[in-house]
This record gives C-alpha cells, sequence and structure tokens, in this order.
C-alpha cells in the first residue's frame, strides 16, 4: 500500500542533493574547497563580509589581512583533519563543509555556546601555530585577535565564499525534465521535495516550468516575500518546496532601531538585500549581512531543532509519515540526521521503499555515512531500496515510476 494514495493516485517525496546541480554549472565540493583554500580573488569588505571577483587572478590580487589570516587558520585545520583521517584509514580529504565544522567547534567552545571539554586538547596542540595569526603585524587594522573572532572569521569567510560562488545563473536545467513529469502527472496527488542545496537551481526549472509550487514564503510585500508556514498547510499546489539547509536568497531581517522580536525572514527581489522596506514602510537590513544556510557537516544536527531550520525538518518527518516512497538523487548520504531520519522511516513499515537514481549505486553506497551503508544490502535484498543506475540526466519519470 502506498500512503496518500487514493484509488490510483500516488503522494511522493523527494530529496534532492548538490548532485543534481553539477549539471546545471554549480560547483562541486572540491571547486569550492579549492577556492576557499586558495583566496585568490578574495577580499575582505567594510560591511565585514568577503567578497569574490573571480576576474582577479593570482597576479592581479594581493592578500589582505584578513583573507591571509583566515587562509593560515585553515590550513592548520586542513592539515589536522587529513591526519585524523589518515589514521583511520580513510583516503577521505578534508573539504569546505569539514574545516566550516572544526572552526564553528573551537569557536563555540570558546565563546561558550556548546560545552565540549574534548575540543580543549585539540585548540591546546595547535595553539603554538596559531598564535602568531592571533598577534598580527604592526600597522594591521586588527592587531590582536581571539582565538573564537579568527574561528568566527574563518566560518563567515567559507560561508561567503560558497555564497558566491553558486550565486549564478544556472547554464542548463533541462536535465531536470523528470520532475516536471512527475509533477506533471494526473495519478500524483502530492509532490514534496526536500532538498539540501543552497542555490537555486531548483526555483528557476519549477518556475521556467510554469509549476506553481508553495515554498513557505507569502506573496511580496514592498518587494519582499516573508516566510510563514502556515502556508505548507494552506494549499493549494500539489508541489511543496523544502530547502532543509537554507538558501542564498534568505536573509534575516530587522527593521532600523528594532530588536530581536521585530525580525522576519524574507527573500528580497531584488539584488540590493541591503536597502528592502518591511510591510510597514520602515526601512531595515540584513542582520548579518550574508543570507540564511547551513554550513559544515554535524554541527547542521544542533541548528535543526531552531529558527526557519525546526519548521522544514519538521514537515520533512511529516512528509515522510505520510508516503510509503521517498525518491533520492544526488544526494551522497552523507548528512547524519538526515540519514537517522530515513533509517527510522525506511524500517517504520514494510511498505517502505527508497527508490535511489545514482549512476553507480555501489561507489554511492560506499560512500554513504554507516547509518544507511551498513544497511544497502539487506534493504536491496528486501526491496525497501531500488537503484536506477543512471544520472538524473538519463532518467526519465516512467523509469522511476515503474519501481513505485
Amino acid at each position: 500500500m502506498i500512503l496518500g494514495r487514493t484509488s490510483n493516485l500516488i503522494r511522493l517525496a523527494l530529496l534532492f542533493g548538490s548532485g543534481i546541480s553539477i549539471s546545471a554549472g554549480m560547483p562541486p565540493v572540491d571547486r569550492i574547497t579549492e577556492k576557499i583554500l586558495t583566496g585568490i580573488g578574495v577580499t575582505h569588505g567594510t560591511d565585514e563580509a568577503y567578497h569574490l571577483d573571480e576576474s582577479l587572478n593570482s597576479s592581479s590580487w594581493a592578500l589582505d589581512e584578513y583573507v591571509s589570516r583566515v587562509l593560515k587558520f585553515l590550513s592548520i585545520l586542513k592539515a589536522e583533519i587529513d591526519l585524523y583521517y589518515q589514521r583511520h584509514q580513510d583516503l577521505h580529504t578534508a573539504n569546505y563543509e569539514d574545516l566550516y565544522y572544526v572552526a564553528s567547534q573551537i569557536h563555540d567552545s570558546e565563546v561558550g555556546e556548546y560545552d565540549n571539554p574534548a575540543v580543549q586538547p585539540f585548540i591546546d596542540k595547535i595553539l603554538p601555530a596559531i598564535q602568531p595569526l592571533l598577534e598580527g603585524k604592526e600597522g594591521e587594522i586588527r592587531e590582536k585577535l581571539q582565538l573564537h573572532e579568527i574561528a568566527g572569521e574563518a566560518t563567515d569567510y567559507i560561508r561567503d565564499i560558497t555564497w558566491h560562488l553558486i550565486n549564478k545563473e544556472p547554464t542548463k536545467i533541462d536535465h531536470l525534465n523528470s520532475l516536471k513529469e512527475i509533477c506533471s502527472d494526473g495519478q500524483v496527488s502530492g509532490v514534496d521535495i526536500f532538498t539540501l542545496n543552497h542555490d537555486t537551481v531548483l526555483e528557476r526549472y519549477l518556475s521556467k516550468n510554469g509549476i506553481l509550487l508553495s515554498d513557505g514564503f507569502g506573496k511580496a510585500v514592498n518587494g519582499v516575500r516573508y516566510w510563514d508556514p502556515t502556508l505548507f498547510e494552506s494549499g493549494p499546489p500539489k508541489v511543496r518546496l523544502f530547502k532543509l539547509h537554507g538558501s542564498i536568497n534568505w536573509f534575516r531581517l530587522r527593521p532600523h532601531g528594532g530588536g530581536w522580536s521585530d525580525e522576519s525572514i524574507g527573500i528580497p527581489l531584488e539584488y540590493d538585500f541591503w536597502h528592502t522596506t518591511n510591510p510597514a514602510g520602515e526601512m531595515q537590513l540584513p542582520v548579518d549581512g550574508r543570507p540564511m544556510f547551513l554550513a559544515g557537516t554535524f554541527n547542521k544536527m544542533l541548528q535543526y531543532t531552531s529558527s526557519i531550520y525546526a519548521d522544514l525538518f519538521y514537515q520533512f518527518y511529516r512528509s515522510l509519515c505520510q508516503t510509503d516512497r521517498l525518491i533520492v538523487c544526488g544526494y551522497g548520504f552523507r548528512d547524519k540526521g538526515i540519514n537517522m531520519q530515513i533509517k527510522e522511516w525506511i524500517y517504520s513499515s514494510s511498505d517502505k521503499r527508497i527508490i535511489v537514481i545514482h549512476p553507480d549505486p555501489n561507489r554511492l553506497k560506499n560512500g554513504a555515512r554507516g547509518a544507511i551503508s551498513n544497511h544497502w544490502n539487506n534493504l536491496l535484498r528486501d526491496q525497501k531500496l531500488v537503484a536506477v543506475s543512471k544520472g538524473i540526466e538519463q532518467t526519465a519519470w516512467q523509469d522511476i515510476k515503474s519501481l513505485i
């Protein structure tokens, strides 16, 4: 039995990861990591954010003091992370998500955000190498830095460069045509699309193909669409989009002179997110000067219980409860929080089934975290997991529908 089925009607949940955006010209993890570790074209602005000019190269650009310190700090972290994986006989090398995770642990421990006694020995080990970065040089704008400050600068730097690298027009979107087929099928009564991507490739594709959807943001008021999770329940679109890790066009907005209680989350429709007005006509500013999205690895789970992410993660749980079929594409099963939700769902009933779209399912299994990889073969044997050995470009809805 398929939950959500009335006669021949089917309700589906889809889970997408960054793999679906590669064909659209979005940079893969290794390219983002390379740009972050080289810092070429990156400058620190008066707005306290990091900016990227990709027209600059190593001969036409010079490190400023902020970027220089952050790069040295990240190189120290990377050496330790790589050493960790080598000792565990793992071929994994540190990417920008790993670097963000470790830097955020240092920052949160130093400011008392999270008690983590295990972090202190690590800090003690690397502190001699980091100390010169904290002292700075004579004549620099910031001669002295605290450890939590350089760790915080590192996390801001990683988020800002990631944002600028994926904040661009996709070069191609027709590789997602199977999604249009799913949403247009009269036998499909509802489609819940969950994505871990920060880019806007999915929104652009759905909009271009005239597919109405609810994304939790209302109609524009003074050029800004505001977050209202009750819209997910009010319909009528049968297609709903949930960006579990946030988006490069979501901003925390606060009117001049306002406090925490006056904040809202919105999508400015114009590029200038620094100058918008709230529904009352008051000028408002982006609180952080950067968009709302999650970076890192295991630290993401801590944020699944707060702010907008709590609403979204609840919707993920609720949607899975209402269907027996989950279609997964472009996701490497590396997010522990997401994996545990899938694992609990798949074993909650004999009717549950995951349909995985990937050109090399065995490679996907080997790269997945234990909650999925350790159960993969048993799930295949019991037909609770079915793999479509194709990329999304070569996969048609009929290929998937026959497995529903």
